[in-house]
């Protein structure tokens, strides 16, 4: 009969998904994980085979519990309110008071070694998976609202996929939240109003008003 884990998994878990955001995959060495969880290097490897078995799952409570914000982003009724969703709630994760700062998925895809080359692709993948999940949603929105000028769903995509990644690097860089904010900013005035027809409705909604006064 197995003997029960004399520890706590979701602790275990949650401590090592500190460190590997703090240090990065490859730069997370067992060491630190034993300190920081509390275990000896035999119930590391008994209970998760190895530290990319303990990273993946880190990665997997990472996007449960810090990423479950692009449903509801996704989830926005045009595609501008969608952009301007996903970019906020990355400034918010990438200068958290009590996370490290940048973002742990794409920050160990971009320092892979050689060795971890496979899971830094698998990371990669990732990302792309859901900047093809934006791209079908920009297309069912295609009515909604408009893109920026001169791009299709999937250019959108790729300018939002990469705006998440840049803020990323520039959140590890030291940017605070004030300064990331200012770029988001930027980036959505540039973005066509959210509805069509909005400035018609303006102007009747002027007129209207100026005739009540009058």
């Amino acid at each position: 009969m197995a003997r029960p884990r004399e520890f706590d998994e979701d602790y275990v878990i949650g401590q090592a998904l500190h460190v590997f955001w703090e240090k990065g995959y490859d730069s997370t060495s067992l060491a630190d994980l034993q300190q920081v969880t509390g275990l000896t290097k035999s119930s590391l490897y008994k209970a998760f085979e190895s530290k990319e078995g303990l990273f993946r799952r880190v990665v997997e409570r990472y996007h449960r519990d810090y990423l479950g914000f692009r449903v509801h982003a996704l989830a926005q009724p045009t595609p501008k309110r969608v952009a301007q969703a996903l970019l906020d709630g990355m400034v918010e994760l990438h200068t958290g008071k009590n996370t490290p700062p940048g973002c742990l998925v794409t920050l160990a895809a971009l320092a892979c070694s050689a060795d971890a080359r496979p899971l830094g692709d698998e990371l990669s993948e990732s990302r792309s998976d859901f900047e093809r999940r934006l791209r079908a949603r920009f297309e069912t929105l295609k009515d909604a609202g408009p893109l920026p000028a001169g791009m299709t769903n999937h250019d959108a995509a790729a300018f939002v996929s990469t705006l998440i990644q840049g803020l990323a690097v520039q959140g590890r860089g030291g940017a605070t939240r004030r300064q990331l904010r200012q770029l988001v900013a930027a980036v959505l005035n540039s973005w066509p109003d959210n509805e069509p027809g909005a400035p018609k409705r303006a102007v009747a909604r002027a007129k209207s008003a100026n005739r009540h006064r009058d």
